[in-house]
């Protein structure tokens, strides 16, 4: 029975094996199409999300483009729309500048991006990202050609410890990133081609940001970044792109050098122009509806005296927001004061709500939303993450803990309350999933400096405690700004001791009493005449950041200052090495005179006196302009209106700083009536006699400068005022001229006895020549006149080939003729320095004529 079992079991495992070979084909098959439909799916998911490259630049342009203006009304607005393309000078060369996200796209080497708080270092970075991946729409695109540009922010690495975190970050941010995750795969293939391509460029935003503790660890990780040549990820291959605010930058500039950091340019983001804040504002159509509104908005910030607190992009943005379309703003005076209601401002967005309904409006105290902003900026700043980012729990933990002290009661709704402050105000924004910080740093840098404020001596103790922190720089400025006279006065004479620039730069807005002032100002002779510019140019910064003083007679000392260090300047063998090796500080310092000139003769003295050493600078053309355009009460006799104007005309030579001339907004002082434009400018087919040229025309007649020697133009207007005024008519018949021939002779050296045979064929040539010509002019010449002219032809061949051997070789051509010159100086318009002054359009392509304003 046990062997009839166990031949069963055979039989049926028989039976089943069997059955397994002729299934086996359609499992195969099955199992087969379940992995290729698995592929399929999992490729078509790949196709339709895109290859990982448009897949990133499509993340990249959504997150960046969008621009957040601070207006009071929820509004964002496209990047391309609203960007006003920023200038920069170069570092070494001071009589370059150009478009900074040209600047960037540069691939010659890596690139530090300097700029003060606020100053556009960050939309500038974004912009040229967005462009390096194609644009908004992706049609500039260049392929394999094109850069990859990969923004981080310093900020973010702050806590690095390891080597590798960089590449770390920036795998992260591919894989967790919404909109775009990438798998891990996908992720270390995409860096890895771009990196083997030589296409990756790494946007480090913010080297400022960190604290001097972890400086040295995020410098290294860079050093190590450039120097990883690991064939998988070779990092080496990549450029850097570093943002730092200025001052920053020139205490730790040592650690940029090209032996560690590589070859590299350093470029200086400058102030904002009249035409630059014009084409801002032309970008708010909404904001401004009347034709002439963004010209009467400029002229309010002119008469109120804070137009160069407005050639900062930030607080330009934030202004516009708070005042634009107001029929009568009261702006601001203060930076301060500009925050306070620019946060005011957008605290209250969704108050209220014109039709009534209460859908969306704000559920939560405006003045509590402000408080715990204030104390949690505070409370950051003094914590590990400083004027980082933090995270959405915190600031909910933050607010649950100091509910008691809200004027309305939240019942356990924190998170709600921090919701409506993260949603609705705009002043937060989301770094990564569950992180935040405040849309500017300067926000929190004021916020803090509030709180300070409110706390009494507290908050003075904290503020002596870490003032010496690079970090709370701005926070000093601010709280000194806004102090009492009776606080900041002992602060700002403590704070003298040990950081003298920071106590002086503390003047600008502090009202502290005169003779701490004084104190102050006389500590600044020894580092002005340092010749180091890290030391010399924030010195100079800071006196003339002091001649805003509010207290007159601490602005008149600080101008007094700025004046004898200038006199001693222009006088010197070579003003730039004065000013620390080039002319970007001149440019800042005449920029700063001119925004303080006001009414003051003496400010412009002072500008007079850089004058003389200001380069043919397109930059220069603006800040001169300007000062010229507030001259207009001076006396004609004013001879620092004479140098002013000498120097403008002697610029507007170069056809580039005339078409920086024509873009400025037109001056109509009272003199340059239209009889003395056309009596200054009698041409019909030149310029507009309402351009800024004919224009600076009017002031030199009104000051009687002449200047015959800057060119042709001016010569002929002191030399022959007659013949300069039909230059015009001449010039239209000048081109009567005619072709001809031209001959000359080329002397080649020949033998001595070839010299001697052709000398005896030349005196036997001439003789024949003219003894026939004797013989053919008598009555009854022996030669016919056939014979004779035959043996001219002979004998002058002869002679010819004569010539040929004493070395002369005929040489012949055409030369045009002018046959018809009638005025001496229409040679004008051959002038590279007067021709675009009678030609429009000439050189540059640019309309002639000033802008509107």
């Amino acid at each position: 029975m046990a062997h009839h079992w166990y031949v069963d079991m055979l039989e049926w495992l028989g039976a089943v094996l069997e059955w397994i070979q002729k299934v086996d084909p359609l499992m195969s098959a099955a199992v087969t199409a379940v992995a290729l439909s698995g592929w399929v799916v999992r490729r078509m998911g790949q196709l339709r999300r895109g290859a990982p490259e448009e897949r990133y630049r499509r993340w990249f342009v959504e997150e960046y483009q969008v621009y957040n203006p601070y207006l009071a009304a929820p509004e964002t607005l496209r990047l391309e729309r609203t960007l006003v393309p920023l200038f920069v000078t170069e570092d070494g060369q001071p009589d370059r500048a150009a478009d900074a996200a040209e600047r960037i796209a540069d691939r010659a080497g890596h690139v530090v991006l300097l700029g003060d708080a606020g100053s556009g270092k960050t939309t500038t970075l974004k912009a040229f990202g967005i462009a390096a991946l194609g644009g908004v729409d992706g049609r500039s695109g260049t392929g394999r050609d094109q850069e990859v540009p990969f923004l981080v922010p310093v900020r973010l690495l702050r806590g690095v410890v390891q080597p590798g975190a960089l590449t770390d970050y920036i795998l992260a941010m591919l894989r967790s990133q919404k909109g775009l995750a990438l798998t891990r795969e996908e992720a270390d293939q995409f860096l890895a081609q771009v990196l083997q391509q030589r296409r990756c460029v790494v946007l480090l935003d913010g080297l400022d940001e960190v604290t001097p503790t972890t400086y040295a660890a995020v410098r290294d990780e860079v050093y190590r970044f450039l120097s990883d040549h690991t064939p998988e990820l070779p990092t080496a291959n990549a450029r850097i792109v570093i943002t730092c605010r200025r001052l920053t930058f020139l205490r730790i500039a040592e650690d940029w050098q090209a032996e560690r950091f590589g070859a590299h340019r350093s470029y200086a983001l400058a102030p904002l122009r009249d035409t630059e804040i014009l084409a801002y504002l032309r970008a708010f159509p909404d904001r401004f509806p009347e034709v002439d509104g963004p010209q009467r908005f400029m002229q309010q910030l002119r008469s109120s005296g804070t137009l160069g607190l407005h050639r900062n992009p930030l607080v330009l943005s934030m202004s516009v927001g708070l005042y634009a379309g107001r029929k009568f703003p009261a702006i601001a005076h203060s930076t301060a004061r500009l925050y306070d209601e620019m946060i005011d401002e957008m605290l209250g967005r969704h108050s209220f709500r014109a039709d009534g309904l209460t859908t969306g409006v704000n559920e939560f105290d405006q003045a509590d939303k402000l408080r715990v902003l204030r104390e949690f900026a505070l409370r950051a700043a003094l914590g590990p993450q400083g004027f980082g980012p933090f995270s959405r729990l915190a600031l909910v933990e933050f607010v649950s803990a100091t509910g008691d002290r809200l004027r309305q009661t939240l019942h356990g709704r924190a998170g709600e309350f921090v919701d409506e402050i993260i949603d609705r105000s705009g002043l937060l924004s989301r770094v990564a999933d569950g992180q935040y910080e405040f849309v500017h740093r300067s926000l929190q840098e004021h916020l803090v400096a509030s709180e300070l404020l409110r706390q009494g001596d507290d908050g003075l103790r904290l503020l002596r405690e870490r003032v010496m922190e690079r970090e709370w720089r701005r926070v000093v400025l601010f709280y000194t700004a806004v102090a009492d006279q009776s606080v900041v006065t002992d602060f700002i004479g403590e704070l003298a001791e040990i950081d003298p620039v920071l106590a002086c730069a503390c003047l600008a807005g502090a009202d502290c009493l005169n003779p701490v002032g004084f104190a102050v100002l006389d500590r600044m002779a020894e580092p002005l005449r340092d010749p180091a510019p890290a030391v010399m140019l924030p010195a100079l910064a800071a006196v003339l950041s002091a001649t805003a003083s509010p207290r007159a007679a601490i602005r008149d000392a600080a101008r007094e200052q700025a004046f004898t260090w200038l006199t001693k300047v222009a006088g010197g063998a070579d003003a730039a090495d004065a000013l620390g090796g080039t002319h970007e500080t001149l440019l800042d310092v005449m920029t700063m005179l001119v925004e303080r000139l006001g009414e003051s003769s003496v400010s412009r003295s002072m500008v007079v006196r850089l004058v003389a050493v200001v380069p043919d600078d397109p930059r220069f053309v603006e800040p001169l302009w300007r000062c010229l355009r507030t001259a207009e009460g001076a006396a004609a006799d004013d001879q620092s209106l004479v140098a002013l104007v000498d120097r403008l005309l002697r610029l507007a030579t170069d056809p580039a700083c005339f078409a920086a001339l024509q873009r400025q907004p037109a001056a109509h002082p009272r003199f340059a009536t239209a009889l003395l434009r056309q009596q200054v400018y009698p041409f019909r087919r030149g310029l507009d006699r309402q351009s800024n040229l004919v224009t600076l025309l009017c002031w030199a007649q009104e000051v009687g400068l002449a200047a015959p020697d800057i060119n042709r133009f001016l010569a002929a207007k002191a030399t022959d005022p007659a013949r300069w005024a039909s230059l015009e008519a001449d010039w239209r018949h000048q081109s009567a001229s005619a072709v001809v021939p031209v001959f000359r002779a080329q002397r080649v050296d020949r033998h001595r006895a070839e010299r001697a045979t052709g000398a005896m064929l030349a005196v036997l040539s001439v003789a024949a020549l003219v003894a026939v010509g004797w013989d053919l002019a008598r009555a009854r010449g022996v030669l016919s006149p056939a014979v004779g002219g035959a043996m001219v032809v002979l004998a002058a061949a002869e002679l010819g080939l004569a010539l040929t051997m004493l070395g002369f070789q005929p040489q012949g051509g055409m030369r045009r003729v002018r046959l018809w010159r009638p005025n001496e100086w229409v040679d004008a318009y051959e002038d590279p320095r007067s021709r675009h002054w009678l030609v429009p359009d000439a050189g540059d392509g640019r309309p002639a004529g000033g802008v509107t304003g």
